[in-house]
């Protein structure tokens, strides 16, 4: 084996463990969350309507969910200026009994 197929194969091995630790993350954030697209998600700063979720991937906490969406006002109509924002599945509010 030469300098430079150790290299190549070293450099191959460690995208193939990238990949496999980012599905493990996306599954793992995946499977803990209840919101699809469409649902409305409040956390501390608003209610939105989830149009689009990714993954949220942090060195402090386990992987979760981020959702993207159209702001709504209190009375739950879209804002007239049609802003939208991210919001972390981390700062959902707690359910009302």
């Amino acid at each position: 084996m030469t300098e430079v197929e150790y290299e190549q194969e070293l450099e191959a091995l460690n995208a193939e463990h990238k990949r496999k630790c980012n599905n493990l993350m996306a599954t793992f954030a995946l499977s803990n969350n209840t919101v699809m697209k469409g649902d409305k998600f409040t956390d501390h700063i608003g209610t939105i309507i989830v149009e689009d979720i990714k993954i949220n991937v942090s060195r402090y906490e386990l992987p979760s969910c981020i959702y993207f969406g159209l702001v709504l006002k209190k009375d739950g109509t879209p804002k007239k200026d049609g802003e939208k924002r991210w919001a972390y599945q981390t700062n959902k509010l707690k359910d009302k009994l």
